[in-house]
């Protein structure tokens, strides 16, 4: 049996679903032997490591001991095997998110120097900016003696402050969202009336334990902490160390928006279009038309039509092809249905149907979509191909 140490700490949900991951594939295969260093100190005898921090590898490393790193603080760590974040998407998904809430005017809360926080505003800006939005960002003190959180707290609630609202507010993981509410709260910002607020890692404790709750993006980490096993497995199968194998990225993808309290508003003035774009969020898996909503609103068809237009920039019939792909494109990626059976979810007449109509909106279809994101996957795992175990 072998003996595997783990370098992780525990206090947060990133490094607790990457555990339960690793621990998902032992217990599936029955091979190692785990010891929790949390500390950093390994036992002489450890056949393999998966570590956070990167202080103690050398001497492991000279030994040919196999590593897998969880290097979300770090740039860049050559020659090594590690599991990152896929910030681009994290960033693009809570764009997307608030969005479709119906904000105009965003903000970023986040950490300076943290290479991941940083590629997360960046994607995030990016995202708002490919729709014509712009997005302002909060800078900390160079002083990092100013940074401590009972002098910050007073500098980002009047930060806050002078912000237009209501804004959607996008902080980089959920502490950081957790720190924004007590700001919001200091300042009597009310939220999300005023800032509606998305975390990163969906730590349940953290998220529902605030008041109000924290909506925040759920990441596969148990998804990627089953790879990153996998990875060990055949390093340590194989006897080969980090000098010798090429150095494999294993994703942690977004998976989806866990919305709770601090993101359930429908930023948009005007009610009735408000009410529109709630029916046409709610009803997405249904093959909903514009007739559909105007009778829900109960005005008439050309007043919503150019009250909706006017206020999010696209006609109706856009916003519901849009809400619709993106139902389709969520069970593309998390779900093992068949296409013909997301179709027959989504009231589509057929598989032909339903890729037609994804087309059109993606540019390429539901098969082309799902093959594309398991090439991704396959990429991740250090043989290209399907893992054990996962489904």
């Amino acid at each position: 049996m072998l003996r595997v140490s783990l370098s992780i700490e525990t206090s947060r949900e990133y490094e607790r679903g990457l555990l339960r991951g690793i621990c998902r594939y032992n217990a599936l295969h029955q091979r190692w032997r785990i010891d929790l260093s949390p500390d950093g100190t390994f036992p002489q005898d450890a056949d393999g490591v998966i570590m956070k921090d990167h202080r103690g590898s050398p001497a492991l490393l000279a030994k040919g001991i196999p590593i897998v790193f969880v290097s979300s603080l770090h740039k860049n760590i050559r020659r090594s095997h590690r599991i990152v974040s896929d910030d681009q998407a994290i960033g693009r998904m809570a764009a997307a998110h608030l969005l479709e809430r119906g904000f105009r005017r965003f903000a970023f809360v986040g950490y300076d120097g943290m290479y991941w926080s940083q590629q997360r505003q960046e994607s995030f800006s990016q995202a708002l900016a490919d729709e014509g939005r712009a997005c302002s960002v909060f800078e900390q003190a160079r002083d990092l003696r100013l940074r401590v959180w009972r002098k910050e707290r007073k500098v980002l609630a009047a930060w806050l402050k002078s912000l237009e609202r209501p804004v959607g507010l996008m902080a980089c993981n959920d502490d950081r969202a957790r720190q924004v509410l007590d700001a919001c709260a200091m300042t009597e910002l009310g939220v999300p009336q005023e800032v509606a607020i998305l975390g990163v890692d969906d730590d349940e404790l953290v998220c529902t334990c605030a008041n109000p709750s924290i909506s925040s993006i759920t990441l596969g980490l148990e998804d990627a902490g089953c790879r990153a096993a996998t990875l060990l497995d055949r390093l340590m199968t194989a006897g080969k160390g980090q000098e010798t194998c090429s150095p494999t990225q294993i994703l942690v993808s977004p998976v989806a928006v866990t919305v709770r309290q601090s993101t359930d508003v429908t930023a948009i003035e005007d009610p009735c279009v408000a009410k529109a774009l709630q029916f046409i969020r709610q009803n997405s898996h249904r093959p909903i038309q514009l007739d559909d909503v105007v009778r829900q609103v109960a005005i008439s068809r050309r007043n919503l039509s150019d009250r909706f237009r006017r206020t999010v920039g696209c006609t109706v019939h856009q916003h519901i092809k849009k809400t619709r792909a993106a139902r389709i494109e969520a069970l593309l990626l998390n779900s093992t249905l068949s296409i013909g059976q997301i179709a027959e979810r989504l009231g589509f007449a057929d598989s032909d149907h339903i890729a037609l109509y994804f087309r059109s909106v993606k540019g390429m279809t539901p098969r082309e979509f799902r093959t594309r994101c398991a090439h991704r996957r396959r990429t991740d795992s250090p043989s290209g191909g399907p893992i054990e175990g996962m489904t």
